[in-house]
């Protein structure tokens, strides 16, 4: 027989938990309520009957007031749970057999007073013991039930006057306390019951405010409170601890052409990946897009933490399936060591997302560890800000131009403008790095309407013939603004707008593909010309040119600075030229620094070459006497 098969384990135990503190209580009440029914009983029934059975009985509640001495520190299972409350129940209604068969056997033995006080004592023991022991359930109104009966029958075998009365009065108090112990019991689930949903309910808001709900991997604000505590641990063992921050290369594509459900079908998958890699050395980390995560204790030679680098890059690598679609991502990472100095985690932080900066900037698919060089970086980025913030950038910026130089008729066909900037704190600083900081700033734009404005200026000093190259940033690209704008600002020029060429860059593509190859429609719509900068580095070149109305592809310098002995370098500027003729598109190769390079691309039919063997970026005052006195092409 079971008496609590149906009841939740959470119920169960708090029961169970509830008894341990009632058990000894009605134990004590018991064996005070058996030594004064000895006294009572002493003189009117044999010993036997009023001391030798009421001492076994105190002898069993002993024994029982015992074992929960011994086991009230446990935290025992469920099932030993149910089996223990369900012992206690046959014993309880054991107990009240007992009881109820004692009464009967004793009442016509006892006198007047005997009789009172059986009736009183069964009546007592049915309220008190069935309350106090109510957590029990059935057991506890049956035995209720055994003692209300044996004290109604002893009256109705007495000679009571108004017998009827006294088992009235009896009733209503049992009425009473049965719907006592009813309620009392309901309510105590129900409080158990809510209890355990709030607890619940409260885990689970935990979870979730630190458990990324995509990957399953803890999230940003989880790998903060980490970090501090295992940073706290590492400075006591006195290890080196190490904080990566991950980033996905090339995975904005993957949203822009696949869809967003893919996206994040491939960042779970990452996910899944991710925590394969040296469970319980390294903990992994959602910080929220396709940035992720990790810290782990290491050596001060760095020799795990690249070799983990490694693993994770191999994991991230391998081919990704999804709905037919083969998908490749790998992840660039930086990371920052600290062994001995005091570091806050977000300072630590700080440093391996500037570290992870410089990596995706320089090389992507590589681990770039924080160090004193880019300690000196990250303080020069931090004066550039500062200073572009106060600049006056009328004053302080100007275009330089390079030519780009028409091989087949020796001539300049073109000039490139390039953005310059002397702060007059800092000194000269390269576009390579104040453009990034003004892109960050929100100043990019008034920079390059700035720039715009005065390379057309010096435009009306040229031969008709002679265009502009005008490089275009990210953010100018991706804002329609901006490119309205600039076709604004041409239309008005009065200069033709086919003599303006305007350069992106594959990563500018990156940022928002659909919204670039909607402003390059405009630029093109409006008469001007289209080119894809350094081509060939980038991802998805070709389906790129595939994609967008393009007018010219330039070769990235990279193919060019080895052409001379680099096979794989001429193969890849030969294919590329075949490009261009195959769709009729313009080809300028950047870079050219030697006459045997310039020779080499000549010979190879590239027509437009750009590049320091020809001239580096010069200020406008030189461009006249440039082009009075240039001799582009050496006389062979």
């Amino acid at each position: 027989m079971s008496f609590f098969k149906t009841t939740s384990h959470e119920v169960l135990r708090a029961r169970y938990n509830s008894l341990l503190e009632d058990v000894p209580v009605a134990l004590f009440t018991a064996i005070s309520a058996l030594s004064i029914q000895m006294i009572v009983l002493n003189d009117q029934v044999h010993w036997s009957l009023s001391i030798a059975t009421p001492l076994i009985r105190m002898l069993i509640v002993c024994s029982l007031l015992l074992y929960w001495f011994w086991h009230r520190d446990e935290q025992p299972s469920i099932d030993k749970i149910r089996k223990r409350l369900e012992i206690a129940s046959i014993v309880f209604i054991l107990a009240g057999f007992f009881t109820f068969w004692r009464s009967i056997y004793l009442y016509p033995l006892t006198d007047t007073f005997g009789h009172y006080f059986l009736i009183f004592h069964n009546t007592l023991y049915g309220f008190c013991f069935a309350f106090i022991l109510s957590k029990l359930g059935p057991a506890a109104y049956a035995y209720n039930l055994l003692m209300i009966s044996s004290a109604i029958a002893c009256i109705y075998r007495g000679d009571f006057e108004h017998a009827h009365l006294m088992t009235l009065l009896i009733m209503v108090f049992e009425v009473g306390m049965l719907i006592t112990m009813r309620g009392s019991t309901t309510m105590f689930d129900k409080w158990v019951n809510a209890t355990f949903e709030t607890h619940t309910l409260l885990k689970e808001n935990q979870r979730l405010a630190n458990q990324d709900v995509l990957t399953q991997l803890p999230n940003r604000r989880q790998f903060f409170v980490q970090v501090e505590q295992q940073l706290a641990l590492a400075r006591q063992t006195q290890d080196c601890f190490a904080v990566g921050i991950l980033d996905l290369d090339n995975f904005k594509p993957v949203n822009d052409v696949h869809g967003h459900h893919i996206g994040d079908l491939v960042l779970i998958e990452v996910g899944k990946r991710l925590a394969q890699v040296r469970p319980g050395q390294v903990q992994f980390y959602r910080l929220g897009g396709d940035e992720f995560a990790f810290h782990l204790v290491t050596d001060d030679k760095h020799a795990s933490l690249k070799q983990i680098a490694h693993e994770i890059n191999q994991a991230i690598s391998q081919p990704i399936s999804i709905d037919g679609l083969l998908i490749i991502v790998k992840a660039s990472m930086g990371a920052c060591i600290i062994c001995d100095d005091y570091i806050s985690a977000q300072t630590l932080y700080e440093h391996a997302d500037f570290a992870l900066y410089h990596v995706k900037r320089t090389g992507r698919g590589n681990l770039e560890i924080y160090s004193a060089t880019l300690e000196q970086e990250r303080m020069h980025l931090n004066r550039i800000d500062q200073a572009l913030r106060t600049a006056d950038i009328h004053a302080e910026l100007y275009p330089v131009f390079q030519p780009i130089i028409d091989i087949d008729a020796d001539e300049v066909c073109a000039f490139e403008s390039l953005a310059r900037w002397r702060s007059p704190t800092i000194g000269a600083v390269s576009p390579a790095m104040f453009i990034p900081v003004a892109e960050s700033l929100g100043m990019i734009a008034d920079i390059t309407k700035l720039m715009f404005s005065r390379s057309m200026a010096e435009m009306t000093t040229w031969p008709e013939t002679m265009r502009l190259s005008f490089n275009l940033s990210a953010y100018d690209v991706t804002n329609q603004a901006v490119i309205k704008e600039l076709i604004r600002m041409m239309h008005t020029s009065q200069i033709s707008p086919d003599r303006f060429v305007f350069e992106i860059t594959e990563t500018a593509l990156l940022q928002d593909f659909e919204t670039a190859r909607e402003n390059i429609g405009l630029l093109r719509k409006a008469g001007a010309k289209v080119a894809l900068d350094d081509f060939g580095t980038g991802y998805s070149s070709l389906s790129h040119v595939q994609h967008l109305p393009l007018d010219k592809l330039k070769i990235d310098r990279s193919f060019v600075k080895d052409i001379e002995t680099n096979t794989t370098s001429q193969t890849i500027v030969r294919s590329i030229l075949t490009l261009c003729q195959g769709m009729h598109m313009e080809c300028v190769a950047e870079g050219a620094e030697t006459e045997s390079q310039v020779r080499f691309l000549q010979a190879m039919g590239c027509q437009l070459i750009q590049g320091y063997y020809f001239a580096k970026p010069m200020p406008r005052a030189q461009l006249q006497a440039y082009l009075a006195d240039a001799k582009l092409i050496p006389s062979t």
